[in-house]
This record gives structure tokens, sequence and C-alpha cells, in this order.
């Protein structure tokens, strides 16, 4: 514990951020320094990392979300394995940056999440809300000599709430800056958005998950092409609207209509909603390009009419984050969606677009050492604000 009261005493923290995402497609790691916590951090980034997955690892931890084939044995075998392979990872990335262990304070890792179930399903006659990410923080600190912050989600979880989003209290610490009327919009295997108003208010802030961001693009990419996902939106721009394909999703996704405080993951936007899709793009004979285009279009159309109907705040400012904001074609229609209001890309304003939820992770680990919570109850649903994350000392 003494480690701990270092770290706290120290003015500037050297933390790394980690994310796995809903994709499988790799590890992204953001190496921090922050001084001071709360509304007056200042922190920079002086290095990231995205380690891409082999091709059988990646279809490994997909496999692992399809629990009608997947044992408590290999839950418990991939939540060892990934903590290793992961400080592995972190081991490399210290060297290239010519640091060691030592010169770390913290490691925030959100691990990756195998399953998520936001709304309550009754367990042996109790109501039960559960989340679960692996890649346990306790073996990670274990193996690489670093004080690591992980799951945490659980905390506004076992409080009612959703554990989801928790990049919006990074949005508020790091935007709330530009004091003006802004949403943050995300957009990773699934999208969100976060209001900041003006005057930094954190009571006013909303937060929410969309629907799809790239997963259900990426999933169809890897069905019609044998490709991880649509490079800048190429095949989307070779394809035409499909109506009755929109038509189709609008009927089959029940997630946009649904009021916040609200999540959603591939528990929802998984390969059964995608081979429903399918099955009715193949029986309609709509051309391969046109599905990957509609799909495009309807996540950019439920990302606006998610701020039309449940935010309904006027908005100066648009920030685009994650890995569809290097899709050019998704950017193109929420500019059209959004006309007249000014869309900028989160690498403008400081943060690599890629590497967001992994600095925002880094940022979470530093406020939880700080004692600050870091929940926003309002948008998760959790009766009141909590410490986020488990310390695992060295």
């Amino acid at each position: 514990m003494q480690n701990l009261n270092r770290i706290l005493k120290k003015k500037e923290r050297v933390i790394i951020g980690l994310m796995s995402g809903t994709s499988c497609d790799g590890l992204d790691l953001a190496l921090l320094r922050i001084r001071g916590c709360g509304r007056s951090a200042k922190f920079s980034i002086a290095s990231t990392h995205h380690h891409r997955y082999s091709p059988a690892q990646k279809k490994y931890l997909l496999q692992l979300m399809d629990f009608e084939h997947t044992s408590v044995q290999e839950l418990s075998n991939a939540n060892f394995y990934l903590a290793r392979i992961w400080a592995d990872i972190v081991r490399r990335f210290l060297k290239s940056n010519s640091l060691t262990a030592s010169d770390v304070d913290l490691i925030g890792s959100h691990g990756q999440t195998v399953y998520h179930q936001p709304e309550a399903a009754r367990t042996v006659g109790k109501p039960v809300r559960s989340t679960l990410q692996i890649g346990d923080p306790s073996v990670l600190a274990q193996l690489t000599r670093i004080t690591t912050v992980g799951d945490f989600r659980v905390a506004d979880m076992a409080l009612g709430g959703q554990a989801a989003p928790l990049v919006p209290y990074f949005d508020w610490l790091f935007y709330s800056k530009l004091k003006r009327n802004l949403l943050a919009v995300n957009i990773g295997g699934i999208a969100n958005i976060t209001f900041i108003p003006a005057d930094g208010d954190l009571n006013r802030v909303l937060a929410f998950d969309t629907g799809p961001g790239n997963m259900l693009i990426d999933q169809l990419m890897m069905r019609l092409y044998e490709l991880p996902f649509d490079r800048n939106g190429a095949r989307a721009r070779r394809g035409r609207f499909s109506q009755r394909l929109y038509n189709q999703l609008c009927s089959q996704d029940d997630y946009p209509a649904k009021k916040p405080p609200k999540s959603t993951g591939r528990e929802h936007y998984g390969e059964a909603f995608v081979i429903e899709l399918l099955r009715k793009a193949i029986r309609w004979r709509i051309p391969e390009p046109d599905v990957i285009h509609t799909a495009a279009v309807y996540t950019a159309v439920v990302i606006k009419d998610a701020w039309k109907k449940f935010i309904r705040h006027p908005v100066e400012l648009i920030i685009v984050g994650g890995g569809g904001s290097h899709n050019s074609f998704i950017m193109r229609r929420l500019a059209e969606e959004f006309s007249g209001t000014e869309i900028r890309q989160a690498a403008d304003q400081g943060v690599n677009a890629d590497f967001k939820e992994a600095v925002c992770f880094g940022v979470l680990a530093n406020e939880l050492i700080c004692g600050n919570p870091a929940n926003l109850p309002k948008t998760t649903g959790a009766s009141k604000q909590a410490l986020l994350g488990k310390i695992c000392p060295v």
C-alpha cells in the first residue's frame, strides 16, 4: 500500500491506458502523463500503439461470445490468456518508448467485454444485471509489475446502472473547456453520443449508446467480401441506398426506440442480427455494395435520430471520434444529417480518434486513485455516483 501513497503524492503520474474493443481486432495502448485530477486535470499523450490480434486470436475472442458453445473452462482460461498476452504487449510498448515498469505508475485496463446484460434478468428468483470483462487486472499487474486498475463497469451496475457508456465522464473533462453546446460522437463497434452543455454543468450531461457503429458494417464486410472492415467507406460509396433493406433494419432493430439510460453491444447486433439481415438481402437480390451502403446510412441516421428524440438541445459543434471517424462515407452522411452544424474530428482537439477509449481508461484509473467518482448516474441509470474500478497493487 505504500506504493499507492507514493503514486497519489506525485505531481505527475505516468499511466498506460488499455482498450480491447467489441470488434476484437486488437489492443490499443496510450501512454499518458497526467497532472492533477477532476476538472483541473491536465494530461498529454506521450505515445500510442495498436497491436493487431492474429486472425486466430480474433476468431478465438469472437467465439468466446457465443455462449451456447463456450464452457466455463474456456472463459477461465481466456481470462488469464488475455492478461498474459497483454503483459507481453505492454512490455514491448515500454521498450519501444525507452521505459521500464518502474517508470510507470498505473495501468488502466478496460478488459475485453465478452458479455453485457444491461437489462435485469431473473436469476434464482432475483433480478440481476451483469457485465463481464476478462483479461484479469490482478494477473496483468503481477506480470507487468505495474499497479493496475480494471473492472471499471461493475460498481455502476451494482448500483442499478447499465455500466455504459463510461466515456462521457472523459468527454466532459476534456470538452467542457470549449464552452459550447456540443455533441461528442464516438463510433466504435457501437456508436454513442454525449451532450455537453456550454456551461459545463455535469448534471446536465446526457449520454447513451445510439446503436450500431462499425459492428454491423464490419460483420457484413467479412461475410460478403472476407474483409475486416470497409476501408474509408469505399464499398459503401460504390453502392446505392436500398429503401427495402433500410425498412428491414428499422423493423428488425428495436434498440434505437428505447429511452435512455440504455446501452447495447454484440449481444444485440451480433451474428443472429446480421444473418437475418443478409437472408432478406439475398432473397430480395440486393447487390452487395448496396447492403454496405444502406448499413452505413442506417448508422448515421440512428445517431441523428438519437439526438433529435432524446437530447433535443441545440448543438453548435459535433466532435467525432472512434474508428468510424475514418469512414469518409459515414462522416459525409453525418454532415448531411446535421446540416449547418460544425463537425470536427476528435484528432483536431488533440485526441487521436483510434485511441480515445484507451486514453479514457487511463484517465479513469487516475480518477479512482484520486478518489473521484466517475460514473454519471443520469447517463447510466445508477442510483448514485460511484468510484469505478478495482485497484490491483504490486
